[in-house]
């Protein structure tokens, strides 16, 4: 890999740094060799690359997403209560998941996404561990960074903890149909799971790019054994956890009486809770959840697009960031926007995350800001050496056009930081390196063809639009009127 000069308009080493012009950055090996005055370094052997009018930053880190790169609204699924969309898909087969996570990634690195953490997802084929294969094949041909969750569900997966009352609501050929035995959508229990885990680490063990994680879909989902099990594992590998908590309002109901002490409590007696571990969404989080986690060291991943999305409200990030909680961002590839652009998200998160009262706490700043998108994010998905542009750091960066960010003025005593996390959206990136690799610039991908790349997406879709068998289309409408119905009744006042 040969040396490269990056010469912008300025530099921001990091989120509580100050943007500093008249600085370049020498790359050799896939990190950041040198950062200094350009004068200073243009005599090294290196290609240069000018930036004339973009800021150099550390690239962003989406701290939940499923590889999905097409959204749901693209795969025929309107948004909707976060429980009926789930069962929808039943009424579809699996897509491949090789050409959705190549898309997915060609989009992060379009908006200046460097690393992914790809949360549990099964497409429900029978066969897990290929579909894991697949998408890391997707992953590796893009060059994004990507820590992969290893997905793990053994309970609750049409009424969380209300299976049988809700199966008894339905006529007999409904509950026939989901109750019909088919293949596992994960692994087989703890021993398969770890198994998986094992083969994944030893096949991948030499790629930089690579690294893996457990991925418990949820308490509701997960069983105490299972999550014990699991947790002693990543314990033993000293890999990280990362699963789905308190997303939905039935989730709360159904965590509530699952565990009367308290989620978290039950997870920290389980040996879930750690540095290591990470929570996405915690909608529902009560302040003893957030005191535990902000104790243990755990961080919270915030999908504001998703859980507005879904109406499972507003995530409480001014709470979350008063009890002390570490905070990171993700899309869920259901942001906002309908898109991957996480200048977006953090944006909203922002102001979600103001307290309205006169004397409340001020919501975060940009700094603070800057770091749930890239150094928090980096850390809780297990890369230390990402997130900041220092000598001896991975070569992950992105580099955004100040145009827009700018506009017809920029008062000279607004820090260009600041203006950059109020104003920038990810159409200004121009540039993202991940590992001293150029795999994006202007609107172009050195290394693939996204015409083509689209195209396999958009095929993978359309085989997905068959169901596995005539008829799941409408048993999947009328499970769904079923689930409204049953939560409806317990829900509504």
């Amino acid at each position: 890999m040969s040396a490269i000069l990056l010469a912008p308009a300025a530099v921001l080493p990091d989120a509580d740094a100050a943007a500093q012009p008249g600085l370049a950055v020498l790359v050799e090996g896939g990190r950041i060799a040198a950062v200094g005055p350009l004068d200073e370094l243009e005599g090294r052997s290196a290609e240069r690359i000018d930036l004339p009018e973009a800021l150099l930053m550390p690239g962003l880190i989406n701290a939940h997403q499923h590889g999905r790169g097409l959204s749901q609204v693209q795969l025929g699924y309107p948004d909707d209560r976060l429980e009926l969309w789930i069962n929808r898909r039943r009424g579809r087969g699996a897509p491949d998941p090789y050409p959705l996570a190549l898309l997915c990634a060609l989009e992060m690195l379009r908006n200046g996404v460097t690393t992914a953490l790809h949360a549990n997802m099964s497409y429900g084929s029978g066969d897990y561990a290929g579909e894991v294969r697949a998408a890391l094949r997707g992953y590796a041909e893009a060059g994004l960074r990507v820590t992969y969750c290893v997905g793990a569900v053994d309970r609750g997966g049409l009424a969380y903890d209300r299976e049988e009352d809700f199966l008894a609501t339905l006529p007999d050929d409904l509950r026939a149909w989901v109750t019909a035995p088919r293949p596992p959508a994960y692994a087989d229990g703890a021993e398969g799971t770890k198994a998986l885990m094992a083969g994944l680490r030893s096949e991948f063990a030499g790629d930089p790019l690579i690294r893996f994680a457990y991925g418990p879909a949820g308490p509701q989902w997960v069983s105490d054994g299972l999550f014990r099990a699991l947790a002693e594992d990543a314990r033993r590998l000293e890999v990280p956890i990362h699963l789905h908590c308190l997303e939905s309002p039935v989730q709360a109901g159904a965590c509530r009486r699952l565990y009367p002490e308290g989620t978290l409590a039950r997870l920290d007696a389980l040996g879930v809770l750690g540095p290591r571990t990470s929570l996405a969404h915690g909608v529902y989080l009560s302040d003893a959840d957030m005191e535990l986690a902000a104790r243990r060291g755990v961080a919270v991943v915030t999908n504001p697009g998703s859980n507005l999305r879904l109406s499972n409200g507003a995530p409480p990030l001014a709470r979350l960031r008063a009890h002390g909680v570490r905070l990171a961002v993700g899309t869920d590839n259901s942001a906002s926007q309908d898109g991957e652009d996480l200048f977006a998200e953090l944006r909203l998160t922002g102001l979600l995350a103001r307290d309205p009262a006169w004397r409340g706490a001020p919501g975060p700043d940009a700094a603070e800001l800057l770091a749930m998108g890239t150094v928090n994010g980096a850390a809780l998905a297990g890369w230390d050496d990402v997130g900041r542009i220092a000598p001896g750091w991975r070569a992950d960066l992105a580099a955004l056009s100040l145009e827009r960010v700018r506009g017809a003025w920029l008062d000279p005593d607004m820090p260009l930081r600041d203006a950059v996390v109020a104003r920038a959206l990810g159409r200004d990136v121009v540039l993202t390196m991940v590992e001293g690799r150029v795999l994006y610039r202007d609107g172009r991908f050195p290394h693939l063809d996204p015409a083509a790349v689209r195209d396999a997406a958009a095929e993978a879709a359309r085989r997905a639009r068959e169901p596995r068998e005539a008829g799941d289309r409408e048993r999947a409408a009328r499970l769904g009127d079923a689930l409204e119905r049953f939560w409806g009744d317990r829900l509504t006042p």
